[in-house]
């Protein structure tokens, strides 16, 4: 897959995430409160060292590196938000794609994720780089929705090609369903990711789906309307 090249807008500042206040909040709940944790964790562990400790608990290294991994993702989200992508289409497959969105995730979530091809070889003209990872942010939400696998279907038939995620968390989303920026039930995450996932689709002249799978389970659908000439 190559790299497209992006061309930025900023957010403007008549953005109602903006005027009424949500960006300010979701600023302090999603770097402070990270950023204070980080610090009361290390307060305690200088006051270990400090005292003689032996050894450093590993719970405690753990804590401090899914603080910095947490606030890392939200400073990378907000520079994400402030600035549009313009997305420039190039020849890539559907598996380039969902690899390059796995290759994004860390290795304990990799494992996790499952890719299944119902159309081996399938190309279409798209922003790859784009794609995948809005394909990358709702497999990180459903690997936080579950402890079990998480399941990518990707498909390409009549004139539509889809990306599939599901997992075994009960759906809790309807079709009528939409995400809302700087609204998350997560400790210290900013609400931004399926936001910028439907942003981004939009993008692309694509749709976003919030559905339910046969059992029950979550299923959320990217679907790209593909040209005749791709292959």
């Amino acid at each position: 897959m190559r790299t497209a090249e992006h061309e930025e807008t900023h957010l403007p500042a008549s953005d109602p995430a903006l005027r009424d206040g949500s960006l300010a909040r979701a600023l302090i709940q999603g770097l402070n409160t990270p950023l204070a944790a980080l610090r009361a964790t290390m307060e305690s562990l200088g006051e270990e060292m400090r005292q003689g400790a032996q050894s450093v608990k590993p719970l405690r290294i753990d804590g401090v590196l899914r603080e910095v991994d947490r606030l890392g993702k939200n400073v990378r989200e907000l520079c994400e938000l402030a600035a549009l992508p313009v997305p420039r289409p190039l020849a890539c497959s559907l598996e380039e794609i969902v690899s390059s969105a796995r290759a994004a995730l860390t290795g304990d979530q990799r494992e996790r994720v499952v890719a299944a091809r119902t159309d081996p070889g399938a190309s279409i003209d798209v922003d790859g780089p784009l794609l995948s990872s809005a394909l990358r942010r709702v497999i990180e939400n459903a690997l936080e929705a579950t402890d079990g696998p998480v399941l990518v279907v990707t498909r390409r038939e009549h004139g539509l090609a889809s990306f599939a995620v599901l997992d075994d968390a009960p759906s809790t989303l309807g079709p009528q369903w939409r995400p809302t920026p700087f609204q998350s039930t997560k400790p210290n995450h900013l609400g931004l990711g399926l936001t910028l996932t439907q942003r981004d689709v939009g993008l692309l002249d694509g749709h976003l789906e919030f559905l339910s799978s046969p059992g029950g389970q979550t299923c959320v659908r990217i679907t790209i309307d593909v040209k005749e000439d791709d292959r």
